[in-house]
């Protein structure tokens, strides 16, 4: 074809080819959830008196710059935080997926044992989750975070001599991350886990410290752990190398969360000794945080969208040229 057989396009169907052929909802997504159930403390040896104890039940959401928190001291069943396009309501732990722009954070103390240390007392059971989905065109950034630095804290007296506590449960952790083929670079998603227990004195010293790991014996200070199901402390994350692919955090196979969340019938086994405690004052918190963090960006044009808008400005500029000639 010689170049003065080529039907050159005008400005405006060139930009609407250009629109056509380059996608600019670019989207990343996040999903971290984790049930703790079946938790039961007790003392097998020595005796320990319950001082005080508290709950906190948070959750928080960020989106493009403005946050929302909800929760704090005393709070068992925490309100939803959410910003943007949620349809997921309270204590609903189900994905809402990968449609929309918002960010949610929810968690829930389903039941509590506290303040006492019977044997054979009722299990303790928390649920949270926090999930984010950017879908909107131009550079954005978004969180749920859920849970707080304090889920539980027990103060309590151990009598002479010595005394110890032992540590039983089970957890279903599921996290997921994607972004779409046409995300832009520096865009990432990840979604997090974090689980622990921390028993420090009246001095403010650590005695004993768990954050479970996947591995037995690994992860624990001042204690022995027996059991450890699967990593609870970990994260989970996708970025422009990798983006296209759908990531799955799900060590048991338990498989997604459905209805409130607080099933009991798939989860992995934790379980941990302290060494003895001498005599004194301490407190036990269980910290608890389930988070995504989210960024976005712009996805840069296609090679074949660059030709195009090329092709358009190649018109403009062979049409002006025309006009001046004639």
């Amino acid at each position: 074809m010689k170049l003065a057989q080529l039907k050159l396009l005008p400005a405006a169907a060139a930009l609407a080819m250009l629109c056509a052929a380059g996608n600019a909802q670019a989207g990343a997504y996040g999903y971290s959830y984790d049930n703790i159930f079946g938790l039961v403390i007790t003392n097998p040896t020595g005796s320990i008196t319950v001082a005080s104890s508290s709950n906190i039940s948070r959750g928080t959401a960020t989106l493009n710059g403005a946050s929302v928190i909800q929760g704090g001291s005393g709070i068992v069943d925490t309100p939803q935080a959410a910003l943007g396009a949620v349809t997921k309501g309270e204590n609903d732990f189900t994905q809402q997926g990968a449609s929309g722009t918002y960010s949610r954070g929810d968690s829930q103390i389903v039941s509590t044992q506290f303040p006492s240390f019977p044997p054979g007392a009722a299990s303790t059971q928390a649920v949270n989750v926090a999930e984010a989905h950017l879908d909107s065109a131009g550079s954005a950034d978004a969180s749920g975070r859920n849970g707080s630095n304090t889920g539980f804290s027990v103060n309590f007296v151990v009598g002479s001599p010595s005394a110890t506590l032992s540590f039983n449960f089970q957890a279903h952790p599921f996290m997921q991350v994607f972004l779409n083929s046409d995300i832009g670079i520096g865009s990432s998603s990840t979604a997090n886990l974090v689980f622990s227990f921390t028993i420090t004195d009246a001095a403010g010293n650590t005695m004993f410290n768990w954050a479970p790991d996947g591995v037995v014996g690994s992860g624990i200070m001042g204690g022995t752990e027996t059991a450890d199901g699967a990593d609870l402390n970990t994260n989970l994350s996708t970025n422009f190398l990798t983006r296209g692919n759908l990531a799955t955090y799900d060590p048991m196979g338990c498989g997604t969360p459905t209805g409130t969340g607080v099933g009991t019938a798939c989860g992995s086994f934790y379980a941990a000794l302290t060494n003895p405690l001498l005599a004194g004052s301490y407190t036990l918190t269980l910290n608890a945080v389930e988070s995504v963090d989210l960024v976005k960006v712009l996805a840069v044009p296609e090679p074949g969208t660059l030709a195009l808008l090329g092709l358009g400005l190649a018109g403009l500029c062979y049409a002006r040229r025309r006009k001046i000639t004639v």
